[in-house]
C-alpha cells in the first residue's frame, strides 16, 4: 500500500516539477509572460515569487513595453501573493522588497516616502541581509536601495533615510564579492553612480563597467543588462549624456 501510495504522490507531483522547470527555462531564454504563468501556475510562494521576478526582469529588460505601469503592479500582486502564501519564505519577502522598490519609482519621492515606501523596502531587505548576509540578490537590492534614495531625494535621502553613496557602493562591492560572475550587481553599481554623475566616482563605475562587458551573460535577462552595458559604454565619453542616459533608464 506504501508503495502504491508512493507512486501516487510522484505521479501527481511530476507536473508541478516540470512547471517549474520549463518556468526558469522559459525565463533564462527571455519569454518572461510564459515564465511568470507557468510559475504562479505552481500556486506556492516560491512559484509565485518566481512568477514575480519574471515579470519584473521584463520591466527592468523591456524598456519600450508599452504598459510599464500595470506590468509594474502584475509584478508587485504576485510578489504579495508569494508572501501571503508563506510569510516566512525567503524568497517571498525578497521578491516583495524588490517588487516594492520598483513601486516606490512610480510615485514622486514625497508620496513614497509618505507612504513608507522606501522605509519599508528597507526594513525587509535589513531582515533579509541579518537572515542570510551571503545571499548576493539581497545584499544587491541593498546597494540599490541607498543609492536610489539618494539620486531621487539627494541630501534630503540622507538625513531623513539614513541613506549614503559610500554604504550603496559598499552592499554592491558586498554583491559583486559573493557572486563576481553575475553581470547585475556590477552593471546597476554602474548605472546609479553614472546616474549621479560624481566626478570622484566616476572611475569606478566606468571600472565596473568594463567589467560588465568582459563578462558573459548566463540568461536572457543577463543578455539584456549586456546589450544595455554596450550603449552606456557608448556615452561613457560625455558624462553629462551619460548621466541622463543612465536617469531616463532609472525611472520607472
Amino acid at each position: 500500500m506504501r508503495s502504491i501510495l508512493t507512486v501516487f504522490l510522484l505521479f501527481v507531483s511530476a507536473p508541478a516539477f516540470a512547471d517549474m522547470d520549463e518556468a526558469r527555462q522559459a525565463y533564462d531564454e527571455g519569454h518572461w509572460r510564459q515564465a511568470s504563468a507557468l510559475a504562479a501556475a505552481e500556486g506556492d510562494a516560491e512559484g509565485l515569487a518566481f512568477a514575480s521576478r519574471a515579470l519584473l526582469a521584463q520591466l527592468m529588460i523591456e524598456l519600450d513595453y508599452p504598459d510599464r505601469r500595470r506590468l509594474m503592479r502584475d509584478a508587485l500582486r504576485l510578489a504579495e501573493e508569494a508572501y501571503d502564501a508563506d510569510e516566512e519564505s525567503y524568497l517571498a519577502r525578497r521578491q516583495l522588497a524588490a517588487a516594492i522598490g520598483f513601486k516606490g519609482r512610480f510615485m514622486g519621492g514625497w508620496r513614497a516616502y509618505v507612504q513608507r515606501i522606501p522605509q519599508r523596502g528597507h526594513r525587509m531587505l535589513s531582515e533579509l541581509i541579518a537572515e542570510n548576509p551571503n545571499d548576493a540578490w539581497s545584499v544587491g537590492l541593498m546597494g540599490a536601495w541607498h543609492l536610489e534614495v539618494i539620486r531621487r531625494g539627494g541630501t534630503s535621502g540622507e538625513s531623513m533615510l539614513n541613506a549614503s553613496i559610500d554604504a550603496g557602493i559598499g552592499f554592491y562591492s558586498n554583491a559583486i564579492a559573493l557572486e563576481p560572475d553575475n553581470l547585475a550587481p556590477r552593471y546597476y553599481l554602474a548605472l546609479g553612480l553614472m546616474a549621479l554623475d560624481d566626478p570622484a566616482r566616476r572611475e569606478m563605475a566606468l571600472e565596473q563597467l568594463q567589467a560588465v562587458l568582459d563578462l558573459q551573460p548566463r540568461d536572457a535577462f543577463e543578455a539584456g543588462i549586456l546589450a544595455e552595458a554596450h550603449l552606456l559604454a557608448a556615452l561613457q565619453h560625455d558624462h553629462r549624456v551619460a548621466a541622463e542616459w543612465a536617469n531616463e533608464r532609472m525611472e520607472g
